[in-house]
């Protein structure tokens, strides 16, 4: 058996995968014939956040403006605790180190390579983020966008920088409470609670640069109690990008 089908071998052992591209690579066109269900998922890989994870994910192709490096983080993302990641893009420097992963096998198909990884079994930050996902409300920026428009409006939790607030602009009418503030400044035990947020009950949404931030956090204001916390989807980049609107901040108040 050549090392090419060993390798075909050993992940068909997936049920199913995820193929980061178009899912028409050899790999994954192989897995398919061999009974694997292959998912595929294309776009802009920061903003790619998908409501399960894959014992396998195939990286065919580092599609969008980010790159490989940002096609290896999705797939670092979405692939479970102990999972296998095969990526089928060139060579980004260090990748086993930079991602944490052990690389049990490297097949050379056609001049190209295929390399496998495996990733760890420990308890990472993906993980944690994946949890806090799984039990907040997250919202799309044109979904929040619409909602900013109703009577029963969300009240907007901007935790980043006063710096990057400066550099992009922060949505109409959020509040500012830095992401080191939020539990001190949401929870009224500790006295000095914002005085825009009046209530438990009261719908939030969380707001940071790219929609990471803002799932840890929101998924700490849960825990204190209150019961309808989630975050901008892609977060304020994603906003922008959408053409949605921002305006200048005000920094008169930094902290309370």
């Amino acid at each position: 058996m050549s090392p090419l089908d060993a390798l075909f071998a050993e992940l068909s052992a997936h049920e199913d995968a995820l193929a980061l591209g178009a899912g028409r690579s050899v790999v994954a066109s192989e897995l398919r014939s061999r009974g694997t269900t292959i998912d595929a998922v294309s776009g802009d890989w920061p903003s790619v956040q998908l409501a399960r994870r894959y014992s396998l994910v195939i990286v065919e192709s580092p599609e969008g403006s980010h790159g490989a490096a940002a096609a290896v983080h999705c797939a670092v993302q979405h692939v479970k605790p102990g999972g296998e990641i095969v990526l089928m893009l060139d060579q980004i420097e260090d990748v086993g180190r930079r991602f944490d992963l052990h690389e049990p096998a490297r097949v050379t198909v056609e001049g190209s390579e295929i390399v496998r990884y495996r990733r760890t079994a420990r308890v990472t930050i993906h993980d944690r983020v994946f949890a806090a996902r799984a039990v907040i409300n997250r919202v799309a920026p044109y979904d929040l966008a619409a909602r900013l428009l109703c009577e029963d409006a969300p009240t907007v939790v901007d935790i980043r920088t006063g710096i990057d607030r400066g550099r992009f602009g922060v949505i109409v009418g959020s509040i500012h409470v830095p992401r080191t503030l939020v539990e001190w400044h949401l929870d009224p035990a500790n006295g000095y609670r914002h005085t825009a947020v009046t209530s438990f009950d009261q719908p939030l949404v969380l707001v940071c640069n790219g929609g990471y931030s803002s799932s840890l956090a929101a998924a700490s204001v849960l825990d204190l109690g209150f019961t309808d916390v989630g975050d901008l989807v892609g977060g304020i980049r994603v906003w922008i990008d959408a053409g949605l609107e921002v305006v200048e901040p005000d920094h008169s108040h930094l902290d309370i």
